[in-house]
């Protein structure tokens, strides 16, 4: 059964020019857009996968790991506010609604708030700040808040790394300025470095006196 909201592992069932539909023997299945089908995957094999809805309202996968999954509660920062509320980032490319109906006071752009994740009547996930009305909710602490982020700027400093720099970036994340990190990247010279960090534990790069490196596993 496939689940809106939820990390759940699926299989391959069929492929096609831009992606693979993922789902159980006999049952529906959903698209997983070709940039996100894991390197050598095929049909029969199995994925890791978060249920959400693009912005024509579609059903579709991704294999990046969202902040939260339904039923949790974790600190989230607001990108935007308009009339019909606010938009919270989830690590996915498409933000989150928070209603102004769901929010205990005004939200502004920048402010990190606690958001439980849920689907709403319209079978859309939508966050609320009420949290305390949800006794059985998972509360996520920012330890694990942070980790889920470095996670997340790891694999994108990672794929740059093979994209943007070829491989290797001309700098360290002890040489490097703040600046130069912020341009490269957009993010702090502190998230840079446990990123990094992350990654050279996972042996996925190396580092010199003078650049890092990406390593390619045969």
């Amino acid at each position: 059964m496939l689940k809106l909201g939820k990390i759940q592992t699926l299989k391959i069932l069929r492929e096609k020019d831009f992606g693979v539909f993922v789902g159980e023997e006999g049952g529906d299945s959903v698209l997983l857009p070709i940039r996100q089908v894991p390197k050598g995957k095929t049909v029969g094999d199995e994925v890791s996968v978060f249920l959400y809805k693009d912005s024509k309202d579609r059903l579709i996968a991704t294999t990046k790991k969202p902040y939260l999954e339904v039923g949790e509660i974790g600190k989230l920062r607001v990108n935007d506010v308009n009339t019909i509320g606010a938009f919270v980032d989830i690590g996915l490319e498409k933000d989150i609604l928070v209603p102004h109906r769901e929010m205990r006071y005004a939200l502004k752009k920048d402010m990190e708030v606690d958001i439980y994740l849920y689907v709403d009547k319209t079978e859309r996930l939508a966050g609320t700040m009420y949290t305390k009305k949800k006794e059985d909710a998972k509360h996520l602490t920012q330890e694990e808040m942070n980790a889920s982020r470095y996670e997340k700027l790891g694999d994108t400093i990672e794929r740059l790394i093979e994209e943007k720099f070829e491989g290797h970036i001309p700098y360290t994340d002890k040489t490097v300025d703040s600046e130069q990190v912020k341009k490269d990247f957009g993010v702090s010279k502190a998230a840079f470095k446990k990123a990094i960090g992350k990654l050279l534990k996972e042996k996925k790069i190396k580092i010199t006196r003078t650049a890092i490196f990406k390593i390619y596993q045969d």
